[in-house]
Order: C-alpha cells, then sequence, then structure tokens
C-alpha cells in the first residue's frame, strides 16, 4: 500500500512515526511492549474531567489536559449536533510520555497519545505535530468505526480519507466554538482545516487519503450533513461478500433513492474505497471422520518457545505450510495466543484456509472466549480438503483495548507471514508464529478442480 511522506497530522517524521505509514487503529500494527502501554497504570495519574471527556495524564501540565479536554468535547459535540453520529457517552484520552509521538484509537471510546516530553505538545510550528487535528481525526475515526464493525472492504483512502475530511470539518467548528485561545501555545488552528484540506485536494500530486477525502466531501455535498450517519448504519448492518463488497454497498447506498448524482459518486467511488479480496480457484470439499485414515500429522515451524507476541490490527498472522501429496484435510487448527482487554459478548475472529497464493478458499469463525492466558488453543476445524501448499491465517481485528497477543519463537523458518487473505503477505521476520495444522489423509479424496 502507498503512502505519501507527506502526513497529515504531522507533516514531518515525528520520532520516526508519520501518521500515514502507520495509519490509526485499522492500520496500526501493535506490537506487545508497546500496547502494554497503554493499558499500564501509573500512580501519580490524574484526570481532567468534562460533560463528555476524561483525559488521564501524567508528566503533562493540567493546562495542556484541559486544552486536550475541550477539543475533544467541542469536536465530540460537532460530530452529534451537525452530523448526528452516534458518539460514547464518555470519550477516554491517555495522554503518556514515551519515545515516540503516537496518537491512535480503540475504534469505541479510547484516545492513546504519547509525547516524548511536554515540549511536543506545542503549536505546530514549533514541533511539526498538529494535535487539535490530530484529535479531530480520531472523532472522524470512531464516527465510522462504531457503526461499521466490519471494515474489512475499506480501503486506505475509505477510512483515512474519512477521518481526514471530517477531522478538518472539524478544527473549523472547534475554532468557532473555542476560539483562538483553546491551546496553551496558542495559534489560529483554522490553518489546519478545510483551508489546507482544499490546498491538498488541489495540488498536483495527491494521496490516497486526498482522494478519499475529495470523495467524502463530495458525498456529503449530495445528501448533506446528516446523511452521511444513516449510510454508514446501513453499511454496518449490511452482509457483504468480502470477495466482492461493492454490489451490496451500491445497493444499500441507493436504497430508495433515485438521484442520478449519488448514482455518478458511486461509481467514481467504488474503485478508490472498496477492496475486494480475491478468492482461490481450489476447489475444496469437507469429510466426515470416517472418510479419513485416522493417521493424523502435525505440522509446524516453529521450536515451541515463545520469545514475542504481537497483536496486529488490519491484519493477520500467517503460516505457509506443506503436505507430502494430494489429498490431506486439515483437521484442527492451534494458536499459541493470549486475550487482553474487554472484548464484547459475541466478539469472534476469523481463520482462513488459502492456496500459496494467499488467496482464501475457506473461512471459519470461532468465539473470542476460547482465548485466556497465553496457552496453546486447539481450534476444531470439520476436515476441509486443502492443496499440497496452503496458508494458514488467523485474524483477530484486534484494537488498542481488545484483541489476542499471538506469540512468536526466536528463530524464523520463512514460512511465517503478516497480512490478510487475498492480499499480498509481508514475510514475519522475528521468528515464526505460534501456530500449527493437523492434517490427516483422505482415504478416497476427490480431484481437487482448478
Amino acid at each position: 500500500m502507498g503512502m505519501s511522506k507527506r502526513a497529515f497530522w504531522s507533516p514531518r517524521s515525528v520520532g520516526g512515526w508519520d501518521l500515514r505509514k502507520e495509519i490509526a487503529v485499522k492500520w496500526l500494527v501493535v506490537m506487545g511492549a508497546g500496547l502494554a502501554l497503554c493499558a499500564a497504570s501509573h500512580a501519580d495519574e490524574q484526570v481532567y474531567r468534562t460533560d463528555h471527556v476524561a483525559v488521564t495524564y501524567s508528566d503533562i501540565s493540567e493546562q495542556h489536559a484541559e486544552a486536550i479536554a475541550r477539543a475533544v468535547e467541542a469536536a465530540r459535540a460537532v460530530a452529534v449536533e451537525t452530523f448526528t453520529f452516534d458518539m460514547p457517552e464518555t470519550i477516554h484520552v491517555s495522554v503518556r510520555l514515551d519515545q515516540s509521538v503516537r496518537l491512535f484509537n480503540d475504534g469505541q471510546d479510547r484516545f492513546f497519545l504519547t509525547v516524548r516530553a511536554e515540549r511536543d505538545l506545542r503549536k505546530p510550528q514549533t514541533t511539526g505535530i498538529f494535535h487539535i487535528y490530530g484529535l479531530c481525526h480520531e472523532i472522524g475515526h470512531l464516527a465510522q468505526y462504531r457503526p461499521i464493525k466490519n471494515r474489512g472492504w475499506m480501503t486506505t483512502a475509505a477510512a483515512e480519507g474519512w477521518a481526514h475530511y471530517v477531522g478538518s470539518r472539524l478544527v473549523d467548528a472547534v475554532y468557532e466554538r473555542e476560539g483562538p485561545d483553546l491551546w496553551p501555545d496558542k495559534y489560529d488552528y483554522r490553518a489546519d482545516g478545510m483551508a489546507r484540506l482544499k490546498r491538498q485536494i488541489a495540488a498536483a500530486r495527491r494521496d490516497e487519503a486526498d482522494d478519499g477525502a475529495a470523495l467524502w466531501m463530495e458525498l456529503a455535498e449530495i445528501v448533506g450533513d446528516k446523511g452521511i450517519a444513516p449510510i454508514f448504519k446501513s453499511w454496518g448492518d449490511a452482509k457483504t461478500d468480502p470477495t466482492d463488497p461493492g454490489p451490496t454497498l451500491k445497493k444499500v447506498l441507493l436504497a430508495g433513492r433515485s438521484d442520478k448524482p449519488l448514482k455518478a459518486w458511486w461509481q467514481k467511488a467504488e474503485p478508490v474505497l472498496v477492496a475486494k479480496r480475491e478468492k482461490s480457484m481450489f476447489v475444496t470439499k469437507q469429510f466426515g471422520p470416517k472418510d479419513l485414515a485416522g493417521r493424523p500429522v502435525a505440522l509446524k515451524y516453529d521450536d515451541g518457545t515463545p520469545s514475542g507476541k504481537s497483536s496486529m490490527a488490519g491484519g493477520g498472522h500467517a503460516v505457509r505450510f506443506k503436505t507430502a501429496a494430494e489429498g490431506w484435510c486439515v483437521t484442527a487448527v492451534a494458536v499459541y495466543g493470549a486475550r487482553y482487554g474487554r472484548p464484547e459478548q459475541g466478539d469472534t475472529f476469523q481463520v482462513w484456509l488459502c492456496d500459496a497464493d494467499f488467496k482464501p478458499f475457506a473461512e471459519l469463525t470461532f468465539p473470542y472466549s476460547v482465548f485466556s492466558d497465553a496457552k496453546w488453543v486447539a481450534l476444531p476445524v470439520t476436515p476441509t480438503l486443502v492443496p499440497p501448499e496452503f496458508i494458514v491465517c488467523v485474524g483477530f481485528n484486534p484494537t488498542a483495548s481488545k484483541g489476542v497477543f499471538v506469540h512468536y519463537d526466536a528463530a524464523g523458518s520463512g514460512q511465517s507471514l503478516s497480512g490478510l487473505p487475498g492480499k499480498v503477505g509481508r514475510l514475519f521476520e522475528r521468528g515464526d508464529w505460534l501456530i500449527r495444522v493437523r492434517v490427516d489423509k483422505c482415504k478416497r479424496p476427490p480431484a481437487a478442480k482448478r
């Protein structure tokens, strides 16, 4: 996925981090120690509260905590009043010191901001970091993520473009409510709102987020500010085919509408905002226990000793396996992992069986509740025929406050990947995921067709 070097939360890389290279919650790769920071408690923490915001902070001034709370409070109010979005009753913002500058959300009601020192909270003319815009950007993500739980179809343009557009709108609205004295190191932050976005859209060189922002701005002009929330809700309620979600999204969008501008908008928007997941041509079949030889074999690359762990938002944990020949079935998948955070009742995760090109031919769903403390978890699979080379991918759709840490060993075999089916997987270089499969030979398997 191509990313511009020009960040819109920070116009230059800050502490090695560029928002468009490591994007918010959907695309953020949250590694063990980093996420633990968000869950840690500190004895010296304080809380600054407004009606709908609680800022937990340490090692920064109350003045900055108040400014953060007021900015989020105002942006939240505009999201509700102007756009009719469903916002959480209380948005919790955690601000702590760390070795880098980061801002991300959990998709529900929490923001996590880390800075290297309080000086990183000074105005962008000094630091190059646009904190007011960043907070408004995260409100935009909540507005989209809360109604649309299944966001696998969203491209970077869809998710980041929306947050870029509505975040810019919210910056202007916050200025109208809070005025020029909101930030302790005061500056005219209107320059970070729609004025900047329009310059970016008009520029000769635009990136994915700019393209998406331009499309969302056009949609708002067609349906009005209050017309977008119902569209997001209807998309969230719809059951889409991950291999081609566009037709369902279009049907829902145009339900009960006949206006030509909206149809024309979708024709332009679909190729930019909607990602298809290419399906495997491998034709599989499921069998009963009596159809198997009864001599199961365990396939693995890991050494069984965890040396690290990872939770990947917007990604998955995958391992490439090989059987001795054709005619083998997967009967179980085992994952060494530990659940963290607060999964909601009914939360599930996916296991995909994919061909050698990482294209899925079978998808299985399991409850989050099978994971607890760090241990091996066996996931039973109805015996499913696989090709001689196949990939198993496990995806938890985690956030900063909910997910599963999958463990890995210290020595990589080159067979572990990170990514999601239908896209090119990236080699995981820190070790082998502790993911194993059990296979058994089919007695008389049908010939797999392509």
